[in-house]
């Protein structure tokens, strides 16, 4: 049997399995709320002398083995997980809220496998289309590559997005803070004021450390862990500025509206920078399609001008 037999076979074995599993999936009929409940409540009903249900008694063979091989698989999904993405709990819990994303720990590197397993059968899927085998290898490295990446570019992307916001919103935030703190508010009531009020990645890492003072952590400890933890030099400039200002001993509302003011330059040189980036991104693909056309009306004269009598 050569390759591209083998691969034409591998090809039609995958399809096959794909659609027995869409098929199931669309035809097996869903478990009812009673037989899904009936083995939490065996005991209760038996000790007030209800008896089992025949429902519960006799589960199906589906249920049980779903029981005995499930734990074993998730197990191995969570080993490759870990194998996968090669970052420790507590370091990618951080690079889960660096990111600004709500899944845990264990639904995040439970995703990055099913990446890893599905992206190659897909793209091996896509180049049986070509018929060529070599193509069909390709694709499927290809996949694997695509699913290897596929976490760390959302924790990457993520990451970006939520500094954005960051830096949009801490001016706001400090100019509020120092609002607040002028009324003869202390510099936690301020906070808890503007984290229950308002919404936002900056307003989220405060709530984090009135949270951990509250806890006992410490009130000037709570805002440098938070800025330890944060990506964005801005904001964490601006949380140490409150942990310092916990001590005492700070103007604190004058300082704020500094660094507000110092926030919104940054931020307007940094849209300007970007502004103009983009406006040569958009003038570049006009240059290489408009230059050939430019050349052809330059040069479309010469040969008369050259050779005419």
């Amino acid at each position: 049997m050569n390759v591209g037999r083998l691969a034409a076979l591998l090809a039609a074995v995958l399809t096959a399995g794909l659609a027995w599993e869409l098929a199931r999936r669309a035809v097996a009929p869903r478990r009812s709320p009673q037989l899904r409940i009936a083995p939490f409540v065996e005991r209760a009903r038996a000790q007030l002398g209800a008896g089992t249900p025949a429902s519960a008694a006799q589960l199906p063979g589906r249920v049980v083995l779903g029981r005995v091989v499930g734990p074993m698989v998730a197990g191995a999904v969570d080993a490759l997980a870990r194998a996968a993405l090669l970052t420790p709990a507590d370091r990618l819990e951080l690079a889960l809220r660096q990111a600004g994303m709500r899944a845990d720990v264990d639904a995040f590197r439970r995703s990055c496998v099913y990446w890893l397993a599905g992206a190659p059968v897909l793209a091996g899927l896509a180049g049986t289309v070509t018929g060529n085998a070599t193509c069909v290898a390709a694709f499927f490295v290809l996949g694997i590559f695509v699913g290897v990446r596929r976490g760390r570019e959302r924790l990457a992307a993520g990451r970006r997005r939520r500094n954005e916001k960051l830096r949009n919103d801490l001016p706001t935030v400090a100019a509020a803070l120092a609002v607040k703190i002028d009324n003869n508010r202390s510099l936690f009531v301020a906070l808890s004021d503007l984290v229950q009020r308002g919404d936002g990645p900056v307003l989220e890492d405060l709530a984090r450390a009135l949270h951990l003072a509250a806890a006992g952590y410490g009130e000037a400890a709570a805002f440098a862990l938070v800025a330890q933890e944060s990506a964005e030099p801005a904001a964490a400039r601006f949380y140490r500025l409150l942990a310092v200002a916990t001590n005492g001993g700070t103007e604190l509302s004058k300082a704020l509206l500094d660094q507000a003011n110092d926030l919104r330059r940054q931020r307007r040189e940094e849209v300007e920078r970007s502004a103009g980036r983009r406006q040569m991104a958009l003038v570049m693909p006009s240059m290489v399609f408009m230059a050939p056309v430019l050349f052809a009306f330059m040069l479309a004269p010469l040969p008369a001008l050259l050779f005419a009598r």
